[in-house]
């Protein structure tokens, strides 16, 4: 029996082009200087051409009438440079009251990221309440630290509609707020005595260490229901506090390789992707443990407005129940 087959090969001008440009081969030199000229030469009229820099080519800054104006930038690093020298929020107000006039929205690139900056409070709360900005990019240190599967960075949809009905309706709700009120009510006066019994001893104050102390006792306790003495728990809470610093350093950094993909290939200037991977064991580690801790207990004590997240969370049936991981995520983002 014979099998018709038909082929289509996209690729047949790359056979006919040396007879085009009247040589044996495409490793002539003259043909490869050609091609490469070309190509830059479209890369840089697509530059040129879009409004925003090239990350936002094919007229994506253009939805009406009239594209959105902004900063061009180069041609692959768009506006990196600009925003990377000084204070990001002054180079930014510097262009949005340009000579060209004032910008309520401007479009520019970070490399491959296209951007959209709102300098005027109508049109910022306008971009705040549409659901076409529902989705936010996730940083390459967010993803990886599982920020991605918090409510604050999930994606809308499904999950994300789940997370918030358990965040109003269970870990935020009016009476749970207010019955770790006397909790907050306990830290405040224990960071203002430690400052008092400070100031009488040595005469100056470090106020960052007792709000330090006071911020997490406030979130532990709401999250894991324990707070930290630093003489009885001292190992305990500096391994916490280690976490939560070395999470906050990999959030804040700025990281070329969230804008130009290709780089994170080649180079992690940072060494974000290491560090995450060596955080997020311990991270898991530690809230399992106390996930662990909490179950063992539930049998013996009943849910109240006073109990803490994993507690909550632990309780939760049928569509509302998370597994693990997820559970993880939400704790440790909290």
């Amino acid at each position: 029996m014979a099998i018709g087959m038909v082929s289509k090969d996209t690729c047949w001008w790359a056979f006919t082009l040396p007879a085009f440009v009247k040589c044996d081969n495409l490793h002539d030199p003259y043909v490869t200087v050609s091609l490469l000229l070309a190509i830059l030469s479209v890369g840089i009229l697509s530059w040129v051409l879009s409004p925003g820099g090239s990350a936002w080519r094919d007229g994506r800054s253009r939805v009406g009438r009239i594209a959105i104006p902004g900063l061009r930038g180069l041609p692959v690093l768009g506006s990196l440079l600009t925003l990377s020298r000084g204070l990001a929020h002054r180079s930014l107000a510097a262009a949005a009251w340009s000579k060209a006039g004032r910008r309520q929205l401007m479009a520019f690139s970070l490399g491959q990221t296209p951007v959209v900056v709102a300098s005027d409070p109508s049109t910022a709360r306008e971009v705040l309440t549409s659901s076409y900005f529902a989705d936010r990019p996730l940083k390459q240190s967010a993803r990886s630290l599982m920020f991605g599967r918090a409510i604050g960075f999930a994606p809308s949809g499904t999950y994300w509609r789940l997370l918030r009905r358990i965040a109003s309706s269970h870990l935020f709700s009016p009476k749970r707020i207010s019955a770790h009120e006397p909790g907050r009510q306990l830290d405040c006066n224990k960071m203002v005595t430690d400052i008092a019994a400070e100031q009488a001893s040595l005469g100056h104050v470090s106020l960052r260490e007792h709000l330090q102390l006071a911020s997490l006792n406030n979130i532990v306790g709401s999250v894991f229901g324990k707070r930290y003495d630093p003489l009885v728990d001292g190992h305990e809470m500096s391994e916490l506090t280690s976490m939560v610093r070395e999470g906050f350093e990999l959030l804040g950094a700025f990281n070329w390789c969230d804008h130009l993909t290709w780089l994170s290939y080649l180079y992690d200037p940072h060494r974000i992707t290491k560090r995450c991977a060596k955080l997020v064991p311990r991270v898991s580690s530690f809230v399992r443990s106390m996930i662990a801790s909490h179950r063992a207990r539930m049998g013996s004590e009943k849910l109240s407005d006073g109990s803490d997240f994993i507690d909550v969370l632990l309780s939760l049936d049928g569509e509302e129940k998370l597994d693990e991981d997820d559970m993880v995520a939400v704790l440790w983002v909290r």
